[in-house]
């Protein structure tokens, strides 16, 4: 059974999805005005962990994240920049599309839906919004009119009458009341416009992602997904329109926010200019340990960025890759099977999926996983590893970890330079492949070691070590493998 905080509860619920086996599940995305930060990498981190580890427990996931490609951020930054606003979002989309594919999501069958795309859906669902008295037009835009729908406030826990003083609501006279909000916007001059029975104009932000949403997933979908700066007013307007227009509840059945990224225990945002772009990030830090920065608290919770911070997950990860390498490496070299630790490998995926069973808690798996990593390496044995690399494969796969290394330039050259240094070379050594080449200078330098030569089989480890090979000595068998 997996339990998820639903905000519109405040409560831990079972998740039960609207059709067995099936998860509907929506994500708010991207509005491309600007370079991406880490506090946009979150978000997709956080949902695409969620998703992997359903697809896990055996359900089909439809997931849903949009791009908001037309809005006033987009329209000011074409105009502060000098180009179109078309080609502002076309070059975020894209640079956050890399940063996707970097980061290892899953977007096997996920539906990227932009505005730009689905205007008549939009313009449609705004007239029937009006036709049935929840929307009016004004000279500057169709508004919806908030007191209409009497639950207004539900999953932000505010009460309407309360809702005017703080919040920031932009200042209309032609509103007939400062809580109503935009579901279309008419055309001022110099800005992009579409055709609409009030004129030319663009939507408002929130009718978008009902129209998107419910066009792919249908009404009543199982998670809506989004940073918790999103709760009022983005996700209480959405649910406000969408259940006006259906006349039914619930919009969503489970509503799931995740925290924010803070910097010194503020938000991370581009208005406060305390944010760092994923592009700076990346030229420090692989993509790899940014992903585990990011998963490594509750996701409900913020995350303070601080640099310290990533280097000890630098460290973890350096840890992983370290693991994984040993493992495969023992595989190759026993294969006998072993019970006990078949049962560590088991025991641990238990405790493992018990914690993403609860509310999806990465901080706690990855507790689990590096517990696992000591308990194998301190258990030691001749026993086969290869369930145990499965498990830990596993649990890698769900948290969206891939192993991957920097490439070494030349590193074939340098091999067979090693073994024409120590006089090791032998005819058809340069054709053979890399791995082929470094099992030779260990069982080589294996040799050595017997014939009490170390200190040559010290120098080999060194060279090797530069290369990126670490090599530990046993009673018995001489164990390497691949770190950065």
């Amino acid at each position: 059974m997996i339990r998820v905080y639903n905000t519109l509860t405040r409560k831990k619920e079972e998740l039960v999805p609207r059709e067995k086996g099936k998860i509907y599940m929506y994500v708010c995305g991207l509005t491309p005005d600007n370079y991406p930060h880490l506090g946009h990498a979150r978000a997709f981190v956080v949902f695409d962990t969620i998703k992997r580890y359903l697809k896990f427990k055996g359900f089909e996931v439809k997931y849903v994240q949009n791009y908001t490609d037309i809005d006033d951020k987009i329209i000011k930054r074409a105009n502060e920049w000098g180009i179109s606003p078309k080609e502002i979002a076309e070059t975020f989309i894209s640079m956050y599309e890399k940063y996707l594919n970097l980061f290892n999501v899953d977007r096997e069958g996920n539906i990227y839906p932009r505005v730009t795309e689905n205007i008549d859906d939009i313009i449609k669902m705004i007239k029937e919004l009006e036709d049935k008295g929840f929307a009016y037009e004004t000279d500057t835009g169709v508004y919806f009119s908030v007191k209409k729908f009497p639950e207004y406030g539900k999953l932000s826990r505010r009460k309407i009458e309360d809702l005017i003083k703080g919040a920031r609501i932009p200042v209309d006279e032609t509103k007939k009341d400062p809580l109503d909000f935009a579901l279309w916007k008419k055309q001022k001059p110099g800005e992009p416009a579409w055709n609409s029975p009030w004129g030319k104009g663009r939507p408002g932000w929130h009718i978008e992602c009902s129209v998107m949403s419910m066009k792919y997933l249908g009404f009543s979908f199982d998670i809506h997904g989004g940073g918790i700066d999103l709760i009022f007013p983005h996700h209480e307007n959405e649910i406000a329109q969408s259940e006006a227009w259906a006349g039914d509840k619930p919009y969503v059945r489970y509503w799931l926010h995740n925290g924010l990224i803070t910097v010194n225990k503020e938000k991370m945002s581009k208005s406060l200019g305390n944010f760092f772009t994923i592009e700076e990030l990346l030229k420090k830090y692989q993509p790899e340990v940014l992903r585990l920065f990011l998963l490594s608290g509750d996701y409900h919770s913020p995350i303070d960025f601080s640099f310290e911070k990533l280097n000890e997950i630098k460290k973890s990860y350096e840890r992983i890759k370290e693991f994984y390498n040993f493992l495969k490496m023992m595989k190759e070299k026993f294969p006998e099977d072993d019970e006990k630790i078949r049962k560590i490998s088991d025991d641990t995926m238990k405790e493992f999926t018990s914690f993403m069973d609860d509310d999806f808690n990465t901080q706690g798996a990855l507790g689990v996983l590096f517990k696992f990593i000591n308990k194998i390496k301190g258990e030691g044995g001749e026993g086969s590893f290869s369930y145990a690399l499965k498990v830990f494969e596993d649990m890698l796969n769900i948290l969206g970890i891939k192993i991957s290394f920097k490439e070494i330039k030349n590193l074939k050259e340098e091999l067979i330079k090693i073994l024409s240094d120590f006089n090791l070379i032998e005819k058809g050594d340069e054709e053979k492949e890399e791995e082929e080449l470094i099992k030779k200078i260990i069982d080589e330098r294996k040799k050595m070691r017997e014939n009490k030569e170390y200190e040559k089989a010290d120098k080999i480890r060194e060279r090797l070590k530069e290369l990126g090979y670490e090599v530990r000595d046993g009673k018995r068998e001489t164990i390497y493998f691949r770190r950065e």
